[in-house]
């Protein structure tokens, strides 16, 4: 309200002014100054003393800082400490009027000056003053304080402080005698002595700032109220003041001059203030008419206002929900019951906390109670993250809402308009996880993805179409796929996309090169298809771009490796491999490369060299046969590779290592000839030994080496280092092949002759008269069984050199197999017997002639019943079984021996292999030269043994039948 504003302003001027004439009171007592501290020139009107001053002060100094509502604690206390100070100022002083006692404190300041121009009692307020000052100080201290009832005890204080300074400026005004007049130092105590017009004036406008300082509240909120009490008040309060005080002068002024008597006086007062008030009431019931009429007026305007509001408010489809100041439900329309399931009987009068969740509760009240304080007059609230509702069901629901507030004469009113959000959320929520998971899917797909106009500009990229083509998003977006598409796949990308336009196809598929922003290829596969509005055209292709550039060298390395294989596969010869390795490497892999192939004790053996255009070839034949290629002299970089068997990588080779391997100057010529730009040493590395390096470099193709690349070498070193350690360990074979074929043909020549003397003469000596014969015949049979022994293992370590060299000799013809089987047995049962160890043979009456060397036969068949026989122990029993097998005949020799590990049984058919801890009767070699000789007739040969349950040994034989018929075949 404007006059409340005004009212407020006038507390800090009055403050302002009360220190103001105080300081000036004591400037003057200062310098002597009559003038300065009696302020109005006119007889008896009063000085203002020192401590006057000093109470004046404090009370102004504490009314501005009292003068706002809310302010800081520490304001507060100051305020308060200030106006208690004057309490005690006047307190002090009024008990040295009602005990007659001198306390000293009236001439504490300026007291020589205080003794000339005081006119009474030295240095003393007077008793009126003192009086102001302790109802000022408990005006000040109280100034908030309020009662039950809603009185201020401050401003009626501050009346009763008005009173007196007003009555004694009255005094002045009417210039009585009795008020005014001198008084002796002994005179007797009247009230206004010594009380200084200005003084009055001071204490009269404190009265003012007091009950202006909080003009909304106490009693002086009946005037400034916008009620008719208030209009009323603030018209007949100026004319209360004002009329009899002025009425009251001039009645005074004619009585002094005898122009009437004081019954004449009291009358004409009357008569003048009566008609004056009559004027007032007669001009404020006019107003009051005029406003009742406007009242009715408006009355009537709201009453319509509110059957339309009515109207709307119960047929409106939103919820439409009024509350008080206390936040409790006074208006609840049928959208409202509908929403919220409640009818409006069961929550009007009912807190709103009835339709909200309880966690948020506490903060919607909250929020409504800062709205209610705060100047918008209207909210959404759904401005903040989450509104729910609560249904009578106890069902959650979000609601937007807007919130309006209503001052009505001093009630607040607010009405919030609330619209169930469930299924509008619901499908927001639902558009927002689809383009959330579309952007999601777009931004971060690992294949390229773009939106193209028809045009072919680029209207949308994602991260990793930017990556592929080296292009920020920014840059893409200013270019057409056209400039970076390279021009020979421009033309079938170009059709398709007419296809799509025109709708022949929906979509497409193609292998395309793109131009990378750095200036390399990128192979990409491409999808596009089409976009059309709701109309059916056209409006932007959808691009996918996935990168096989890395696919497509993938594919051509193992292209590549793949054919190397059979290539390096055809050659057994050391030499002729670092040829078929060069000729691999270039041009394919590099525009030059040089081998070096080491020996056992790291020598250069050979050295291979190959270029890809023909000065090229003829300069590094010419370097090579100039300089011996020797990596511990050319360079370290050569020697470290083949030293630490870790391959070297030069994406740019600088000039330096040109020099460094260079030995002169002809020989540094002919290396800058090469051109070497980019170079890899990788190792041929086999079988835990470096065997060389290849020395690769690429030149005039401009091709810069990488780590993929290096992978690529590697691997082709790798397959070239098999090739060639395969080459010498298949040499080294041939030699050691022709090696033991002649040790075999020494030991078979050279030993036989000395055996066979010494079995002739043992055969001499035993066939001697038996006076003629050796005493000790024993030896002499000793001597001649260890001659047939070393006569039969030179027999088997011939047969299996023949077997391993592929050229043991059987000669197949038909054999009765019955006859052949028991004169073997018949061979081995006199050792059996000697044993105790029981032979049995099982033949089958038909048994067929089988297809098969004899003597080889007789072989077999005593190396398996020999084996058997040394291994049963004394007591066992050994069977030999021939048995029908299809086309072939199976013969067995089952003993009941220790049996074998089986471990073992893997092992035994190999040369001379024995079982650890076995006995070591023989070299090794009897089951080795059965399995030879088995196989060379066609059959197979394989063992059944359980340990502690004996052992059998099967082999097969073709039958005559089989052999006829195969012949047929």
């Amino acid at each position: 309200m404007r006059l409340q504003q005004v009212l407020g302003r006038l507390t800090p001027a009055v403050s302002l002014l009360a220190m103001l004439v105080a300081v000036l009171d004591l400037i003057g007592w200062w310098l002597g100054q009559l003038s300065l501290v009696r302020v109005v020139p006119m007889p008896h009107s009063g000085v203002m003393m020192p401590n006057t001053a000093v109470g004046l002060f404090l009370c102004g100094a504490s009314l501005w800082l009292a003068r706002k509502p809310g302010a800081s604690s520490l304001r507060r206390g100051v305020s308060h400490a200030l106006a208690l100070a004057a309490v005690v100022l006047g307190g002090l002083t009024l008990s040295e009027y009602l005990f007659g006692v001198d306390l000293g404190i009236d001439l504490i300041l300026f007291p020589e000056t205080v003794r000339s121009l005081a006119p009474y009692r030295p240095g003393r307020a007077a008793p009126a003053t003192t009086l102001c000052f302790i109802l000022t100080g408990l005006s000040l201290r109280w100034l908030d304080a309020e009662t039950r009832g809603g009185h201020r005890p401050a401003q009626y204080l501050a009346l009763l402080l008005g009173g007196v300074a007003s009555l004694a400026l009255l005094g002045y005004l009417y210039m009585e005698e009795g008020l005014v007049a001198s008084q002796g130092e002994g005179a007797s105590f009247p009230l206004f002595t010594r009380l200084s017009v200005h003084t009055a004036a001071t204490f009269l406008a404190l009265s003012l700032g007091l009950l202006c300082a909080r003009p909304e509240r106490g009693l002086m909120k009946v005037f400034t109220g916008d009620d008719a009490g208030g209009f009323m008040a603030r018209r007949l309060l100026p004319a209360a003041i004002f009329v009899p005080t002025v009425v009251g002068a001039f009645q005074l002024m004619g009585m002094r001059r005898g122009m009437y008597g004081s019954s004449g006086g009291v009358a004409i007062f009357v008569v003048i203030t009566t008609s004056v008030l009559l004027i007032l009431i007669a001009w404020n019931a006019a107003s009051l008419r005029r406003l009742d009429l406007r009242r009715r007026e408006l009355e009537k305007a709201a009453r319509l206002s509110e059957a339309r509001l009515s109207g709307i408010v119960s047929n409106a489809a939103d919820a439409i929900i009024s509350i008080d100041e206390h936040q409790r439900i006074a208006l609840f329309n049928a959208s409202a019951e509908r929403v919220f399931g409640y009818s409006a009987g069961e929550v009007l009068g009912q807190p709103l906390d009835i339709l909200l969740p309880p966690r948020l509760r506490a903060i919607h009240r909250q929020h409504v109670r800062d709205f209610a304080a705060g100047p918008r007059t209207t909210r959404r609230l759904d401005e903040r993250p989450t509104l729910l509702g609560l249904r009578k069901s106890g069902e959650e629901f979000p609601a937007e809402a807007s919130v309006s507030k209503v001052d009505v004469g001093g009630t607040m009113l607010m009405t919030a308009i609330l619209r169930d959000s469930t299924e509008r959320k619901r499908a927001e929520e639902a558009l927002r996880e689809s383009e959330e998971r579309f952007r999601t899917a777009y931004e971060n797909a690992a294949i390229g993805m773009a939106l193209v106009g028809l045009d072919g500009r680029f209207l949308n990229v994602n991260r990793s179409l930017c990556e592929i083509v080296g292009y920020s998003e920014r840059e893409l977006l200013a270019r057409t796929f056209q400039d970076i598409t390279w021009p020979a796949d421009l033309e079938v990308d170009l059709e398709n996309a007419r296809r799509l336009r025109e709708g022949e196809i929906s979509s497409y598929q193609l292998e395309k090169r793109y131009i990378h922003k750095k200036g390399h290829l990128v192979t990409v596969l491409l999808t596009g298809s089409l976009v059309h509005d709701s109309r059916g055209e056209p409006l932007y292709f959808i691009a996918q771009i996935q990168d096989i550039s890395e696919r497509k060298r993938l594919e051509q390395d193992w292209r590549f490796l793949a054919d190397t294989g059979p290539q390096l596969a055809g050659s057994l010869d050391s030499r002729a491999t670092l040829g078929i390795v060069a000729r691999l490497v270039v041009p394919a892999l590099a525009d030059w490369c040089v081998i070096d192939l080491l020996d056992e004790e790291g020598k250069v053996v050979a050295v291979e060299g190959a270029a890809a255009s023909a000065r090229q070839e003829a300069t590094l034949r010419t370097l090579l046969s100039l300089y011996s290629h020797d990596p511990a002299r050319h360079g370290h970089i050569a020697s470290r590779v083949i030293r630490t068997g870790e391959p070297a990588l030069l994406p740019e080779i600088p000039h330096e290592v040109l020099e460094e391997t260079a030995e002169d100057e002809r020989h540094l010529e002919l290396l800058l000839q090469l051109e070497p730009r980019s170079g890899m040493v990788v190792p041929l590395f086999a079988r835990g030994h470096t065997l060389g390096a290849i020395i690769l470099a690429a030149s005039e193709s401009g091709r810069r080496y990488d780590a993929r690349s290096l992978m690529l070498a590697e691997e082709l070193a790798r397959r070239a280092a098999l090739a060639i350690d395969n080459a010498r360990l298949y040499m080294r074979s041939e030699q050691a092949t022709r090696v033991r074929d002649e040790v075999l043909r020494i030991v078979a020549h050279d030993l036989r002759t000395p055996l066979q003397v010494v079995s002739l003469s043992t055969q001499t000596l035993l066939k001697r008269l038996p006076e003629e014969r050796p005493a000790d015949r024993k030896q002499l049979e000793s001597i001649q069984k260890a001659v047939a022994r070393s006569n039969r293992l030179i027999q088997d370590l011939l047969d299996v050199a023949r077997l391993e060299a592929g050229r043991i000799a059987v000669e197949r013809r038909p054999e009765p197999l019955a006859p052949l089987v028991r004169e073997v047995l018949e061979l081995h049962r006199t050792l059996a017997e000697a044993r105790s160890i029981q032979l049995t043979v099982s033949i089958p009456e038909d048994c067929p002639d089988v297809l098969a060397d004899r003597d080889r036969l007789v072989q077999i068949l005593s190396n398996l019943l020999g084996n058997a026989l040394k291994f049963t122990p004394e007591g066992g029993q050994i069977s030999l079984r021939v048995e029908p097998a299809g086309d072939m005949l199976r013969l067995s020799v089952q003993d009941t021996g220790l049996g074998i590990p089986e471990q073992s049984l893997p092992h035994l058919f190999e040369p001379f292999w024995q079982a650890q801890g076995g006995r070591r009767n023989g070299a090794g070699l009897g089951l080795a030269i059965v399995k030879g000789l088995v196989e060379a007739h066609d059959g197979q040969v394989w063992v059944e043994s359980r340990p502690g349950l004996g052992s059998t040994f099967f082999f097969t034989l073709p039958t005559v039948a089989r052999a006829e018929a195969h012949l047929a075949h």
